[in-house]
């Protein structure tokens, strides 16, 4: 394949089209996980942007389709850590949301629902499922960062098809260490996991399926982050 920025406009723009399906079940996908405000045309234009550059080494790749979701993801990612998702008000809005869930489970007996919570803070139900997006989406950011090496992220260091031997000695060693420290989450823990990255289902339906307020799952997802990020800060 050709450079595509050495092609007349009318080819860049067969390309582009060619790859725009990739492009729009990717950025649906990850709109389902984010905060409604955030406009999916906006997120479109940026993984378009993140295929025009792709496609400039596209033919060096032995799994172009592969290569092709990791950067479109990879811009899309680069843009929602530009809207400053792991803000200390947001951070702070978490802290109060776990604080309340504390008190009220202390007083209730049981967990709360999300109207219990939004009552108990003062705010609207509306209000705090949009923070409550903000915060899960930060944390799937916080995940991709564990495996960043070289602003690669960890689904590109794990499907890596480079003949390099050291690298693929690394690349199955990830696997393995990620494998062990998802066993060591709680059973909770490890299904929240599997429905957010594998699934890639939304908060609202993986509240559904456990039976319980999408703040509670948010918390679950914050704490099995947070486990995995020390399981793996010293590979």
């Amino acid at each position: 394949m050709k450079n595509p920025y050495s092609y007349g406009e009318k080819e860049r723009e067969e390309l582009v089209l060619k790859y725009l399906p990739l492009v729009k079940s990717i950025a649906f996908t990850i709109k389902r996980h984010i905060p409604p405000t955030i406009d999916v045309r906006d997120l479109i234009g940026h993984s378009i942007i993140g295929l025009m550059k792709a496609l400039e080494k596209l033919d060096t790749q032995k799994n172009p389709e592969s290569y092709l979701k990791i950067r479109i993801r990879g811009a899309i990612y680069d843009y929602l850590r530009s809207l400053d998702f792991g803000s200390r008000r947001i951070r702070e809005k978490e802290r109060r949301i776990r604080e309340a869930l504390r008190e009220l489970t202390e007083e209730l007996g049981r967990e709360p629902t999300d109207e219990e919570i939004a009552e108990h803070l003062g705010e609207d139900l509306e209000v705090l499922q949009h923070d409550l997006s903000r915060i899960s989406f930060s944390y799937i950011l916080n995940l991709e960062d564990i495996f960043t090496e070289e602003r690669r992220n960890y689904e590109e260091v794990i499907s890596s098809r480079r003949a390099d031997v050291e690298e693929e000695v690394v690349r199955k060693d990830l696997i393995e260490k990620l494998k062990e420290a998802i066993e060591k989450l709680d059973e909770r823990e490890k299904l929240v996991i599997q429905l957010i990255f594998y699934e890639e289902l939304p908060l609202k339906e993986i509240a559904q399926i456990l039976n319980c307020s999408i703040s509670r799952v948010s918390q679950i997802k914050g704490e099995a982050i947070e486990k995995l990020k020390k399981l793996m800060k010293d590979f």
